[in-house]
């Protein structure tokens, strides 16, 4: 990286490091100061009006006179404003839509306003650079590999884009800054996605590469598997200064890339020995050997794609590189910002988002009810207790359920650091997908009807270790292995129909192909009293259909286990 670009990005951080620290002090203050500014900007607006923003003066008549939401309860006003209607839900006009996936089968499409990619927002990920710098001299030394989605993947019917945050971050970086990426942002343009990876490795495995900083830990395992996978194709590619052929790459793009791409033998060679020396195995603690720190999330569900990191960045187990948690962030918020190698825990972003807490087991006892629900303020949480989050943003968003539970595991300064653990009632994510039970029982019903099958109980399961998801059925009328065969491929194709990011997932190969479990007629009946000897009464003993984690089963419940293939 050249010098020029070293201090214009720590320059900015150190700025930006500055407000944040201040904003740690006063958390009450900021947020108050936040929300009077969000409040003020919509009060014009239909969702302004409606609830009476402009007499509010505090978080609690906020509170009293808005509703706590999610996204299906904003729907309807949301694909207005996706029809090019303004002043519904934020007086800007959104210039970009994030589009993630909703509980049912429609995606979710969440305004990114001027005001989202304002300086506050900036911050965020200047503050996180300019800490990891302090901590990690060398960081700057070399190239960056970083991986996005594209940032437009269409077009409303009213011309607006959606797309990815990351991805507009991406490719409108200024030139002296993009330079230090390893990556070109036409790569990230590739639709197919084996030859996406294969391209991201074409160029990364060239470089000196000092700092990868990709949210999901799944993606860093899947470019590693790849390289290793195309190893001797890649190293022809760095020798010749060529891009394979037979990849399914557009022809714009191809040229393009192309562009930038030049022989380089004496690289090509360094990898050939590195091979050699690993018995035909290409690592990434041979061709980046001076990589500083890997930024990922750390928390939640994603721990078993962390294990497998030693497998690639440490097989002589002399020491793993530095990885640093990527903060709590999703298509509607940044919430957190880390800024130590230690733990997951970042500090809450006061200045960027409003936030409110309820305790975990309020939720869950009570999760139709918001009424019942003790809404805490960023002063009244208390360190490891767990809490349901909600977020006001300056998108649009008021008093929004996210469905996330976080743990309050410290404090810095006032301010709660907290970390992501997992999603809430109804749902589970192994790697981002966020399935939910309703898509799972409309992918069953489909299934069932279109293959003429009845079945008379099921469960989802999603297992961690093996990054898929388990479906167990149980059938009277009884199930043959090619049945089984086509239950699975049609509840996979439902799935992905419904959830665009479970069908991303699949596509790249970070979810692997989901199983079917066979079980035995009394199963379901078997858990139910299981149940009931835990406590439940009769008829509350309600089964779960989607569960976050994979319950044992006898070898007396299993008939049989059918693979996909």
């Amino acid at each position: 990286m050249s010098f020029l670009a070293k201090q214009l990005i720590r320059q900015i951080g150190k700025a930006a490091a500055k407000r944040f620290e201040a904003a740690t002090h006063d958390p009450v203050g900021t947020q108050h100061r936040k929300l009077m500014g969000i409040l003020e900007k919509n009060s014009d607006t239909e969702y302004g009006k409606e609830h009476n923003f402009g007499s509010l003066k505090n978080l609690k008549d906020y509170q009293r006179a808005v509703p706590v939401v999610n996204y299906n309860d904003i729907m309807e006003r949301m694909e207005r404003m996706v029809r090019g209607e303004k002043n519904i839900l934020t007086a800007e006009a959104p210039v970009l839509f994030a589009q993630t996936s909703g509980t049912s089968g429609k995606p979710k499409y969440v305004p990114i306003t001027p005001t989202c990619q304002g300086r506050d927002h900036s911050d965020q990920m200047r503050t996180w650079t300019y800490h990891a710098i302090k901590a990690h001299p060398n960081l700057l030394d070399g190239k960056i590999i970083s991986m996005v989605s594209p940032a437009v993947e269409g077009h409303t019917e009213a011309g607006i884009p959606y797309g990815s945050t990351s991805g507009m971050i991406y490719k409108n970086m200024p030139s002296v800054v993009r330079r230090t990426y390893a990556i070109p942002y036409d790569v990230f343009e590739v639709t197919d996605y084996e030859a996406k990876y294969y391209s991201v490795m074409r160029f990364g495995v060239g470089c000196n590469v000092t700092w990868i900083g990709t949210a999901n830990p799944s993606s860093i395992v899947k470019m590693c598997e790849k390289a290793n996978e195309y190893a001797e194709d890649l190293i022809k590619d760095i020798a010749d200064g060529t891009l394979k052929q037979n990849l399914d790459i557009d022809s714009e793009i191809r040229a393009t890339l192309e562009l930038e791409l030049k022989a380089d033998p004496k690289r090509a060679r360094e990898l050939e020995q590195m091979r050699s020396r690993r018995d035909g195995k290409l690592l990434p603690v041979d061709y980046w050997p001076n990589l500083a720190l890997i930024g990922c999330w750390k928390g939640g569900t994603v721990g078993s794609y962390l294990e497998r990191f030693t497998d690639w960045f440490d097989p002589d187990t002399k020491g793993m590189p530095p990885i640093r948690d990527w903060g709590y962030l999703s298509s509607e918020a940044r919430g957190s910002i880390p800024l130590s190698d230690e733990g997951a825990g970042g500090i809450l972003t006061v200045a960027t988002n409003v936030y409110e807490f309820v305790p975990e087991d309020e939720v869950e006892e009570n999760p139709d009810d918001s009424r019942t629900w003790n809404f805490l303020g960023v002063d009244e949480v208390e360190q490891d207790k767990q809490y349901y989050i909600f977020f006001t943003t300056t998108g649009g968003l008021y008093r929004y359920d996210i469905n996330d539970v976080v743990e309050v595991v410290d404090f810095y300064n006032k301010t709660p650091v907290i970390v992501f653990r997992r999603k809430g009632r109804g749902m589970t994510s192994i790697t981002g997908e966020k399935l939910s039970v309703n898509q799972v029982m409309y992918a069953f019903a489909t299934a069932s009807h279109a293959l003429s099958l009845r079945i008379d109980h099921f469960k989802a399961e999603a297992d961690h270790k093996k990054a898929r998801y388990v479906f167990k059925v149980a059938i009277s009328a009884g199930l043959t292995e090619e049945q089984g065969k086509q239950l699975l491929k049609k509840l996979d194709e439902e799935l992905s129909t419904l959830n665009i990011e479970y069908d991303a997932k699949r596509k790249s190969q970070r979810l692997n192909d989901p199983v079917l479990y066979l079980m035995n007629p009394d199963w379901y009946d078997n858990l139910k009293k299981k149940l009931i000897s835990e406590g439940k009464r009769l008829f509350q003993a309600k089964t779960i259909l989607l569960d976050a984690r994979t319950e044992d089963a006898t070898e007396e419940d299993i008939q049989a286990v059918i693979n996909m293939y």
